[in-house]
């Protein structure tokens, strides 16, 4: 299956070791959600939590009880994240959905398809499934509770707006070309992965979109999502507010910047 991302044509950018080194304080805007239909599964152990939202396929009926702690695979991790911590859904398309599980593996049936935009928030058992089938955390995600790969969560850190950051201000001749702009002003590295997971669609005469990019390699800060705000003048899109939110593999300290 495709994935829906946004490709990074240059590398991301303007200071964001020293963005996310800062302290910020302004609060990420959440404009309504469009709706998301359910899902069927993709080709690989990771890439099969990520489903296809076109489809129509129903999640297979969960088992009445949730397996013992005993039956449970892996290894339980104890720390990070505590329970009680808020997660959000990261690298999940618009057009995409994540599996939550009884059980932590791919082995256990699918309780509910989550949509990019559902909060979740961490129970405090993890386990460590080990190689490539990766760490997964137990989840509350509104009346269910179930089991995510840990690589499609992160716990949101500060935010602020970094509109000053990009000038000149990215303009784009289509709602894609606007988005591969602001990306490449942001990502300069050219090893952040982009994944478009709201929008981008008109709210109120603005453009709004928000974009996940992801950089590899830093086990603390899985990268930031940046909320995009852009007018449109004839055939051009010109930004007119970017404001970025820290996601944290770790968990946020008091200041808000990643652990």
């Amino acid at each position: 299956m495709q994935r829906a991302r946004v490709p990074v044509a240059a590398a991301t950018a303007l200071l964001l070791a020293g963005l996310l080194s800062s302290c910020w304080l302004a609060t990420d805007p959440s404009p309504e959600q469009s709706p998301t239909t359910e899902l069927t599964s993709s080709p690989t152990p990771t890439e099969q939590e990520v489903e296809d939202a076109t489809a129509s396929a129903e999640p297979t009926e969960a088992a009445p009880t949730p397996p013992a702690e005993e039956d449970l695979p892996g290894t339980p991790l104890d720390g990070y994240p505590e329970a009680g911590t808020s997660l959000l859904i990261v690298g999940v398309s618009s057009e995409e959905i994540l599996n939550l599980r009884l059980g932590p593996g791919i082995e256990f049936d699918s309780i509910a398809r989550l949509a990019p935009d559902t909060p979740l928030t961490a129970t405090g058992r993890n386990r460590d499934l080990g190689g490539s089938a990766g760490i997964w955390f137990q989840v509350r995600a509104g009346e269910d509770v179930g089991w995510v790969i840990s690589r499609y969560v992160a716990e949101p850190g500060a935010s602020r707006d970094v509109t000053d950051t990009f000038d000149p201000a990215p303009t784009g001749e289509s709602r894609g070309a606007l988005i591969d702009a602001v990306v490449a002003a942001w990502d300069r590295t050219g090893t952040a992965e982009a994944i478009v997971v709201y929008g981008p669609v008109v709210v109120q005469e603005n453009l709004q979109a928000r974009v996940d990019v992801l950089v590899p390699g830093d086990d603390s800060v899985r990268g930031a999502r940046l909320f995009v705000v852009a007018a449109q003048a004839g055939t051009t899109f010109t930004v007119t507010r970017v404001t970025a939110t820290q996601l944290c593999a770790r968990g946020a300290a008091g200041t808000g910047d990643c652990a």
